[in-house]
């Protein structure tokens, strides 16, 4: 069929305002700018525990978060199954890995507190490179290992071999805590460190020692400090009327100030006239002298 000049214009607009559509159709989303934080908790959950930080991730984030006042604090529940058969702390650590991983890369200054519960504490363990013999997983990649600044974790099974985090770990050790309660025997039972069973460490005070323990970690390893404190206002300012106006403290009507809220008349709005005023309830009042 003849083509006019016309209708090959024509094809040509439909074809590139179908390229549009598709790309608009196919295209990915722009991601959304990173949110972050200066102290990034990573928890992972307990056997049998509904998605989430879980019962005694929760307490010890929150906990964490009211240590260090000066800094953000946000936290991540890491994805897994949490399945009874223990099987799912391989791909749990893979999970917590690739999310530190992810967060370090849009966020130079954030640091990451890991931690887990029970199973969780398995994940943590793999994902800071410790065998456990049960499962396995990637682990944090090496280069990104300064970026964690603690470890903590509770009832941990690796206790049932006679170790803990700061004995299997030479990197991550040091900067490390494993809570486990006198009778719990998921942990191997350490009297040291708590007492009650496997349930009791989110009442017992283990993740409030824990968040005390990781906040002083977390110092250590530098950043942001507590900010100097906002100058408490002037209650009395002598100043020209300008300067008042300028401040907010005086309104100027007609090229006279009047004191704000009091509503007193300050004189002729001038750097030349000096007032002192107060601040009272409702604004600001007319005194001889401050």
């Amino acid at each position: 069929m003849l083509r006019t000049p016309s209708s090959r214009r024509l094809a040509t607009t439909l074809a590139a305002l179908a390229a549009t559509a598709g790309a608009l159709l196919t295209g990915a989303a722009p991601a959304a700018a990173a949110v972050c934080s200066d102290v990034e908790v990573v928890f992972a959950r307990g056997t049998g525990e509904a998605p989430g930080l879980g019962i005694v991730g929760s307490p010890f984030v929150r906990a964490l978060a009211a240590e260090l006042p000066d800094r953000t604090v946000t936290s991540h529940a890491v994805d897994y199954a949490a399945n009874s058969s223990q099987t799912s702390a391989g791909p749990g650590a893979t999970a917590m890995s690739a999310h530190v991983r992810e967060v370090a890369a849009a966020c130079p200054s954030t640091r990451f507190v890991l931690g887990g519960y029970s199973q969780g504490a398995t994940v943590t363990d793999i994902a800071v490179g410790i065998r456990t013999g049960t499962t396995t997983g990637t682990p944090v990649p090496a280069e990104l290992s300064g970026r964690v600044a603690a470890v903590v974790v509770f009832g941990n099974p690796l206790g049932l071999s006679g170790r803990t985090v700061a004995t299997a770990s030479p990197t991550y050790g040091p900067r490390s805590k494993d809570y486990c309660n006198s009778s719990d025997t998921v942990c191997g039972s350490a009297p040291e460190t708590g007492t009650g069973g496997h349930l009791s460490c989110a009442s017992n005070g283990s993740t409030t020692d824990g968040a005390r323990v990781a906040a002083g970690f977390v110092r250590a390893a530098g950043g942001p400090t507590t900010p100097t404190p906002t100058p408490t206002p002037a209650t009395c300012v002598r100043d020209s009327t300008r300067a008042h106006v300028a401040a907010d403290r005086a309104v100027s009507l007609y090229g006279y100030a009047y004191a704000r809220g009091c509503r007193d008349a300050l004189g002729v709005t001038s750097s030349c006239t000096l007032v002192s005023l107060r601040q009272v309830d409702g604004g600001w009042a007319r005194v001889a002298a401050c």
